[in-house]
């Protein structure tokens, strides 16, 4: 339940965050991987944007991707360029990251970490002016 309220918390703040030098995020989901059938997992996560200018920024993010047998993680340092443009300003993004595999089942833990790359895009939407 205290889980709940930290992700409700996270994006109720920022629907009411001001334009400012750092943008926060939590993000709540699914990723499902296919490998002989699909893999489904419960995708929670957090970032913090650090604008460096007033377009470029750095936004060093973390997830937690929970299965029954099996979690992993993934560190992810992007890189962002912002369109400024007023109320709705568009952004490209890009990073290379780690992501862990943890594994429990029979016999003892064991964990495994792989190497990948994103790139993507998107737009932020304000609410009020500021």
């Amino acid at each position: 339940m205290k889980t709940a309220g930290l992700f409700v918390g996270l994006f109720v703040s920022s629907a009411f965050a001001q334009r400012g030098a750092i943008d926060m995020k939590g993000s709540l989901g699914y990723t499902g991987f296919p490998d002989e059938g699909w893999i489904h997992h419960l995708q929670t996560g957090a970032s913090a944007r650090f604008y460096l200018t007033r377009k470029f920024s750095i936004e060093p993010e973390f997830q937690y991707l929970h299965h029954s047998n099996h979690y992993d993680t993934v560190f992810l340092p992007n890189v962002s360029w912002d369109f400024r443009k007023g109320r709705v300003e568009p952004y490209v993004t890009g990073g290379v990251g780690v992501l862990t595999n943890h594994f429990r089942g029979f016999g003892p833990p064991t964990s495994s970490s792989s190497w990948f790359v994103q790139a993507g895009g998107g737009a932020k939407i304000y609410i009020r002016g500021r």
